[in-house]
């Protein structure tokens, strides 16, 4: 997953200290505020004023912060907004801990199933032919804030234990990983059962994301429906204008 527009990934939140920062970041989007100086921070945060200025600098290389001396920090919300990119593919829980969340996932379903005629077609594979369906639910800070339902192709309808992954369960049923998506992105309003999932009211409009994985070999293998909170997660699309740039 490319982050900001220099296409690093420092706001991967690989420890409490840096989860808790970009919770600060995020409020300070949200609320239009300036961050608290690196002094106020770092009693906050419980670290030294060094690492906080070393944190700090890593989101500024990112385009998430401004930063000019004798001025306060502030958030560029459309620097935030690009940490997610819908063309990039990512793990949500990853993806939820760039943001600051305390991030879980859970399988809530699984089994060997008949894809249905739509997804198999898809797919390009004759229909109820077998394959692994699953149900995963993220959570966000203990919250429920998406839900997939994906199939993933076998090989035969014997039972397995496969990797949670569905790119290491491609791997491993086929020794071939899925290297490229085609991502649909999409709004429904939630039914009774996934508004119960996802603890949102039922005809709560809520994104959706259709992808249909590809192998190395050109192989389509995978397919999910995704259902997202938008008031979680917003994605960006970057997209360049054509040259001469608006000349007529």
């Amino acid at each position: 997953m490319t982050l900001g527009p220099l296409g690093t990934r420092t706001l991967l939140a690989e420890d409490p200290m840096h989860r808790a920062l970009l919770r600060i970041v995020r409020h300070a989007a949200e609320t239009g505020t300036p961050l608290p100086n690196e002094y106020d921070l770092a009693t906050r945060l419980g670290c030294g004023r060094q690492q906080v200025r070393n944190a700090l600098s890593a989101l500024e290389t990112a385009g998430v912060i401004r930063r000019r001396q004798g001025a306060a920090t502030t958030v560029d919300p459309m620097g935030l907004q690009m940490s997610v990119r819908l063309e990039d593919q990512f793990e949500h829980t990853e993806l939820l801990a760039r943001l600051g969340y305390e991030a879980s996932v859970e399988i809530l379903e699984t089994e060997i199933a008949p894809l249905p005629a739509r997804v198999a077609a898809l797919l390009e594979v004759e229909r109820d032919a077998p394959a692994v369906r699953t149900r995963k639910r993220w959570s966000a800070d203990g919250r429920p804030v998406m839900l997939a339902d994906g199939y993933l192709l076998v090989p035969d309808r014997e039972e397995r234990v496969l990797p949670d992954s569905v790119f290491s369960a491609a791997s491993a049923l086929w020794g071939e990983p899925i290297i490229w998506d085609v991502t649909t992105p999409g709004a429904v309003a939630l039914d009774a059962e996934r508004a119960g999932l996802l603890e949102m009211p039922e005809g709560a409009a809520v994104l959706t994301l259709e992808l249909v994985g590809v192998a190395a070999s050109g192989r389509r293998l995978f397919h999910a429906l995704e259902h997202h909170d938008p008031s979680v997660v917003q994605y960006s699309l970057v997209r360049s204008v054509r040259p001469p740039w608006g000349i007529v």
